[in-house]
């Protein structure tokens, strides 16, 4: 994990998760075709807002919970997590 937690992505309304059309319950939905709406939808979203959903969901595990952020689950940003904690710690000297 960083050791700078990422903002709360800002969204100007025109994402698929603002839409009118889409309905809020698929992204914290437990019907996995829901879920699997909510992922497709997120897969839309203009790339830089997908970074910082993720980048905000991966810092804040918590309050991302088992939600759909940047088309991840939950098991998916903690893969990630311990990837990126594998990737910057720090080497041990030999």
């Amino acid at each position: 994990m960083s050791a700078r937690l990422a903002l709360f992505p800002r969204f100007t309304g025109g994402e698929p998760c603002q839409a009118p059309d889409s309905d809020p319950d698929w992204w914290t939905s437990n019907n996995s075709n829901d879920r699997a709406a909510a992922q497709l939808a997120c897969r839309r979203c203009p790339l830089a807002t997908r970074e910082a959903c993720l980048a905000w969901a991966i810092d804040h595990p918590t309050d991302a919970g088992d939600a759909i952020w940047a088309a991840t689950t939950r098991k998916r940003r903690a893969e990630l997590r311990r990837e990126f904690a594998t990737t910057i710690a720090p080497k041990e000297p030999k």
